[in-house]
């Protein structure tokens, strides 16, 4: 039952992110992590709302996930990874972002 509901709750995340783009009438850019550098995630975080970073950071995850075999999304955990990729990233801005990720998520 638990994961019916924790599930339910991506997929209403996911959909109030979409529809949040889809009502600004924005298009979303495709984004390319792997050549995205810190330098450039923190400036797009910096200009994009937060339901978009929400997005950007909810993919990290998911990606760490694949890569780790990790299929629990602890909550506690997102939000000290999030506040890890960006302290690591401000300090190394030529750093790629998704090798950053890598360092600070799967610790």
């Amino acid at each position: 039952m638990k994961k019916i509901v924790g599930v339910c709750a991506v997929i209403g995340l996911l959909f109030a992110f979409s529809t949040t783009a889809m009502a600004k009438g924005n298009k979303a850019d495709n984004v390319q992590f792997g050549t995205l550098t810190c330098q450039d995630f923190l400036e797009g975080v910096a200009q994009s709302d937060e339901a978009s970073v929400g997005l950007i950071l909810m993919w990290l995850d998911g990606y760490l996930s694949g890569v780790s075999g990790d299929t629990e999304l602890k909550w506690d955990g997102f939000e000290s990874f999030s506040t890890a990729l960006a302290e690591t990233c401000a300090k190394s801005p030529k750093k790629k972002v998704l090798d950053v990720a890598r360092s600070v998520g799967l610790e």
